[in-house]
């Protein structure tokens, strides 16, 4: 009895602990409007085209303005300011 509830705790134990290390591990997602993008934007196609020659992993069109968003993980010391 006693050795089927130690594995019992172990077990979560083990699913605890890893459930935290994954979301410590999620990168947050910075997302600045493109500079480069001319007009209104209606497919995402074309703003990510713009979004990788800025230099940024992924460009969307915002839904309500029809502005390219450029987005790519955060560092640490980054903020939306301080994006290129």
């Amino acid at each position: 009895m006693e050795r089927k509830l130690f594995g019992l705790v172990l077990i979560l134990v083990i699913l605890l602990t890893s459930q935290e290390m994954v979301m410590q591990s999620e990168a947050k997602i910075c997302e600045v409007t493109s500079k480069t993008f001319i007009g209104l934007c209606i497919k995402d196609r074309n703003c990510m085209v713009r979004c990788h020659s800025e230099g940024y992993g992924y460009g969307k069109c915002s839904h309500i303005l029809r502005k390219c968003r450029c987005l790519k993980p955060c560092v640490a010391e980054e903020t939306k300011e301080n994006l290129p």
